[in-house]
């Protein structure tokens, strides 16, 4: 008892510590760009342990390649269809790879092999788009953004969407987050309870695909597959409960994140960069320490 109440006390410390900085960095910066970045820490921090908890890291490493294929395809997509914009087009376009992949698994296909077919076809397919948009459309999209990602270039549009995407991503990770750890521990005894297993397969591959697509401008494809693992891998070591860990990652994810916009601007640095710097020796120390 004592022990829970110590850690709510020390979540509650973390929380209004984070927010403080928030204050005080964008006070002194750009709202704007703390802004997206609490999104894009939160978003990824509350899907990196249901990746975990699925054990489903590879296709979640495989998913930025669907959004970085949706998020070109977009481009041209918007432009000669005349209709919706572009972040819509790539919602769906990486949505519908996510289910392809998705389907493949649940027909009973290995997951590792799935995944690998997946990569290789949309690793191909992506570098015939870039070369198409770069040809085609020069003016109309910055693929630089895409690869490596610069939250600083976002506009205030690109920071509602963010925010709204992370926080669905939150809403529905708090909801069924136990039932997708029951999932995780044994699918077949989670089916045989009742529970409904397609749903939260179903849900799980929606949100890899809202924030891996929704963010990458954000984070950039090169970074991605960083900030989807390394939350949840470090928040293993130091938790031995399944919601201490959602707590963990959210907070690391944070962390990581507010502590890499500070030291981008500081050191005249890419955003993106720093934050997976980060993200890796925090690992890295608690993978030292704990051994």
């Amino acid at each position: 008892m004592v022990g829970r109440l110590r850690g709510s006390i020390l979540h509650i410390l973390f929380a209004l510590s984070v927010l403080a900085s928030s204050l005080l960095l964008a006070y002194s910066t750009e709202p704007r760009w703390v802004a997206i970045m609490v999104a894009a820490a939160l978003a990824y921090g509350f899907i990196s342990p249901l990746v975990a908890a699925r054990r489903l890291q590879f296709l979640a490493a495989a998913s930025s390649h669907s959004a970085l294929l949706a998020a070109v395809l977009a481009v041209p997509l918007a432009f000669l269809v005349g209709f919706l914009s572009e972040y819509l087009w790539a919602i769906l376009l990486g949505l519908g790879l996510i289910y392809i992949v998705g389907y493949a698994i649940y027909r009973g296909v290995d997951p590792d092999t799935a995944t690998s077919i997946f990569v290789a076809a949309t690793a191909s397919t992506s570098i015939l788009a870039i070369y198409y948009v770069l040809t085609e459309f020069p003016l109309e999209t910055n693929l630089w953004a895409i690869m490596v990602g610069d939250p600083l270039l976002a506009s205030w549009r690109d920071v509602f969407y963010a925010l709204a995407i992370s926080s669905t991503t939150a809403l529905a990770v708090l909801l069924t987050y136990r039932e997708q750890v029951y999932v995780g521990i044994d699918r077949e005894l989670a089916r045989l309870s009742g529970l409904r297993v397609r749903f939260y397969d179903w849900l799980l591959f929606t949100l890899l695909g809202l924030t891996a697509v929704a963010l990458i401008k954000v984070v950039g494809f090169v970074l991605e597959h960083v900030l989807i693992l390394l939350p949840s891998a470090i928040a293993t070591k130091l938790s031995h409960s399944s919601k201490g860990v959602l707590a963990v990652s959210v907070s690391v994810s944070l962390l990581a994140s507010l502590a890499g916009l500070y030291l981008s601007l500081l050191l005249d640095q890419s955003p993106a960069g720093m934050v997976g710097l980060i993200l890796l020796a925090i690992y890295l120390a608690v993978l030292i320490s704990r051994r």
